[in-house]
């Protein structure tokens, strides 16, 4: 009887031991493993953007921002005498694609700025023309001139131009032998905003409005800087109607 009443008594502990839950260890469905493993794409595509070596058409827009970048340096320097300076780039120091991103980022943004300015110049240029101040617009004669080149030299024929003030030209200087004339040379010509006159980016001569008329001479080198031109030029000052 005793033993009847522990079977009886042991019977509610056993079924209940055998109703507990059993854990088993979860498997993750194949929908959430694409999704862990396209994130783990997207992670590693993002660490290699911005930690990865430099793709070469980064570089090459590098070097594309940095030329536009000294152009435009030279030539609002040359037009109104002054222009801001152009982002320190150290090619070396752009190891990543993230550095070498922000550094064009950098130039782009100077090349808009010195664009917008050298626009701005174009405009008072034309405004220039249309109303000149005394100083505005000059007549330049270029007398002949001696060019050495690595391989050859000659002699060139005289030219006759007008510049207005804000405004750089390049002029093609021709042989002087008419009917054989078998070189030439590029020459810039820039009358700045700050009244220098500047032959191929070099300062010769300060003109002054007051005065009529007045005479320089420069020693420049080409623009290809493989030679250079010996000459002088008068310049007088263009006032009325032209």
């Amino acid at each position: 009887m005793s033993l009847f009443r522990a079977g009886f008594l042991l019977l509610p502990l056993f079924i209940s031991a055998c109703s507990l839950p059993i854990l088993h260890k979860t498997t993750p469905s194949e929908t959430e493993q694409t999704t862990h493993q396209a994130s783990s794409k997207e992670q590693a595509v993002t660490s290699s953007q911005t930690s990865g070596e430099r793709s070469q058409a980064l570089l090459e827009t590098l070097d594309e921002e940095m030329k536009q970048a000294a152009a435009h340096h030279s030539e609002l320097l040359a037009r109104s005498g002054t222009a801001p300076s152009i982002p320190s780039i150290d090619k070396e120091c752009m190891t990543t694609q993230l550095l070498t991103s922000e550094a064009i980022q950098q130039l782009r943004a100077y090349n808009d700025q010195t664009s917008e300015q050298l626009m701005a110049i174009d405009s008072r240029v034309e405004q220039r023309k249309k109303a000149a101040l005394p100083g505005d617009i000059i007549q330049i004669l270029v007398s002949k001139t001696n060019i050495t080149l690595a391989d050859s030299s000659f002699v060139t024929q005289p030219l006759i131009g007008q510049w207005v003030r804000g405004e750089s030209r390049v002029i093609r200087l021709k042989d002087g032998l008419l009917f054989d004339a078998q070189h030439s040379e590029d020459l810039r010509i820039t009358y700045s905003e700050s009244y220098q006159l500047l032959v191929n980016d070099k300062v010769i001569s300060i003109v002054n409005p007051n005065n009529e008329k007045s005479h320089a001479t420069f020693d420049v080198d080409t623009s290809e800087n493989n030679g250079t031109i010996i000459g002088s030029l008068d310049y007088r000052q263009v006032t009325g109607s032209h």
